[in-house]
């Protein structure tokens, strides 16, 4: 009998040892973001047609403080379906549908209620939920550009997420000068003011928006329009230049694609 009680206790201290050695689950660090008003878009030249300036209010939100990795993106979905790979490289070759389901395992996994209904190609977003959810395009642009510590007023000459006006984009930013044509570790350049990095330059972002003229006159939380064909992404990627980095450019294609320039960062009801 005491015996069978060793062998018990032994194989107990066995398990014990076996769960304490496994790796804790990784969780993304989330910046909390606090709303506010702004004048979104652009009345910049050639972009003031498809940027056109409209005031905008965002109520309080998280953003996840890099791009979405490989490492978290493999440990959550079981596959790495990057061209350059590396865990700490921001995850690609990523379509606008692979980047809800992942929102909708990470919130399973993190016990929360999914921010995304999905029934076929359709999907639907409970604004209520606590879940991790896509970005809209006014939540990523407010933030790129520094939420209530960046410029409130309509933008000219917007070109990249970085510190102040003098900084130079390739101390923020992996685009075609020091891009290499591939991906970069996140956090391996500075982050802007709100501490966010990567958010001109590395991949491109998938938002939640569809693609569609902006509002003529003030929003308030605004989504997007409630129907499209082709969604928005922003911010630019390691291969393209610096008129393409700025935090007010816009660019939108099929939710399907999937090219090793686009990626996605997540957020959070706050």
């Amino acid at each position: 009998m005491n015996r069978v009680k060793y062998h018990i206790i032994a194989l107990l201290f066995s398990v014990a040892a076996i769960l304490a050695a496994a790796d804790p689950l990784i969780n993304p660090v989330m910046i909390s973001v606090e709303g506010g008003t702004f004048f979104m878009g652009s009345s910049e030249g050639s972009f003031r047609v498809t940027e056109r300036v409209h005031e905008t209010t965002v109520r309080p939100f998280l953003l996840s403080e890099t791009e979405v990795t490989q490492e978290l993106y493999a440990e959550v979905m079981n596959q790495n379906p990057s061209s350059f790979k590396g865990s700490q490289l921001p995850v690609e070759t990523v379509s606008w549908l692979d980047a809800v389901l992942f929102c909708n395992a990470l919130s399973l996994r993190s016990g929360l209620s999914p921010a995304y209904t999905v029934e076929g190609g359709n999907v639907t977003w409970n604004r209520e939920s606590k879940g991790y959810r896509l970005p809209t395009e006014a939540e990523w642009e407010y933030a790129a550009r520094g939420g209530i510590h960046g410029p409130a007023g309509p933008i000219e000459k917007a070109y990249f997420a970085g510190g102040d006006a003098s900084a130079s984009p390739q101390d923020y930013c992996w685009f075609s000068p020091n891009g290499a044509k591939a991906t970069h570790p996140v956090k391996s350049k500075l982050p802007n003011r709100l501490g966010f990095y990567d958010m001109s330059g590395n991949v491109w972002e998938w938002c939640w928006d569809w693609y569609a003229d902006y509002p003529e006159g003030p929003v308030s939380d605004y989504q997007g329009s409630v129907a499209g064909k082709q969604r928005v992404y922003r911010g630019g990627a390691y291969l393209n230049n610096l008129n393409q980095l700025r935090t007010t450019f816009r660019i939108w294609d099929s939710p399907v694609i999937k090219v090793n320039s686009l990626g996605f960062r997540i957020a959070r009801n706050g």
